[in-house]
């Protein structure tokens, strides 16, 4: 992941701090009703780069994505 947070992987941080910093069944299912296309991807990378902790059910799907204070630290927060 580059230095840059795409507006997506903004959005899911965001809106993962509005709800104390962890989100359950992300943004509804993942899919066609997801609020964020491509979120699995927009996940992976925020995942890699250390800003979130997914926690993922027996088939891999996400249960809970976590921002980690690398995360709060990228968009300005303390």
């Amino acid at each position: 992941m580059g230095s840059e947070l795409t507006d997506h992987q903004i959005e899911i941080l965001s809106y993962a701090m509005q709800h104390g910093g962890v989100l359950a069944a992300p943004f509804g299912h993942l899919g066609e009703d997801s609020k964020v296309l491509n979120m699995e991807k927009h996940v992976a990378g925020l995942e890699a780069a250390g800003l979130v902790r997914v926690k993922r059910d027996e088939e891999g799907g996400m249960e809970r994505i976590e921002v980690t204070s690398k995360g709060y630290a990228a968009l300005g927060v303390r």
